[in-house]
């Protein structure tokens, strides 16, 4: 072999090797991209479907011997939210339970539990410092992501959250929350975030309203 000869050889070869490592490099970038955004659209769909169970079956409590009833919110802000429902109880013996919604440092989206010490109307409930249960239900919520919860009125009314937060009589009058949660699995930002919305309706609260849109 010349060394002319030998020189196209390792040209072609180089040319040859470049496509195939552009190939490559293509197909593996498009497959992690498609990859974080199926991540992302999971990580949403789980945390919207826990958000909506719960904040569907939020409910007010009514003590015993009490002329009002407690509110079914403790705290409602934008990014989070505590209720009182009734959930995964007991059918013989129903007991509340105090569930809380909040993003923290890690910007993932915890859910706090605090169940009721007591078996019968007035509910007591464990110090804010000792809840129940703690866990993670969705990651990756972007800084800068639209408010998590938007409170409505029973005319689907957007209603404002007060600095220092809702009164108790403000609080009667929420009759749905709409929910924005937005999920950023791709840490690189090549891929798309994913954000759900989902408006959803408190049939324990007993305030007839419009259909929500």
């Amino acid at each position: 072999m010349t060394l002319p000869e030998l020189l196209v050889t390792m040209l072609l070869m180089s040319i040859v090797s470049l496509l195939i490592v552009g190939m490559v490099s293509g197909f593996s970038s498009t497959f992690s991209r498609e990859r974080a955004a199926t991540d992302s659209t999971t990580v949403a769909s789980t945390g919207m479907k826990e958000l909506t169970r719960v904040v569907r079956a939020t409910t007010e409590l009514r003590p015993t011997g009490a002329s009002t009833n407690v509110p079914a919110f403790v705290d409602a802000r934008a990014n989070s939210i505590k209720v009182y429902a009734y959930i995964d109880t007991d059918a013989a013996q129903p007991r509340p339970v105090l569930v809380q919604f909040s993003i923290d440092a890690q910007r993932r989206l915890i859910e706090t539990r605090w169940q009721t010490s007591s078996t019968a109307s007035p509910w007591a409930f464990p110090p804010a410092s000792a809840p129940t249960s703690v866990r993670p239900i969705a990651r990756a919520v972007p800084v800068g992501a639209p408010p998590l919860f938007q409170y409505l009125d029973k005319e689907n009314k957007p209603m404002a959250v007060p600095a220092g937060g809702f009164t108790d009589d403000q609080k009667r009058l929420i009759a749905a929350v709409r929910i924005t949660l937005t999920v950023q699995a791709d840490s690189t930002g090549r891929a798309a975030e994913v954000t759900m919305q989902n408006a959803v309706g408190i049939p324990n609260r007993d305030l007839d309203r419009v259909r929500l849109p």
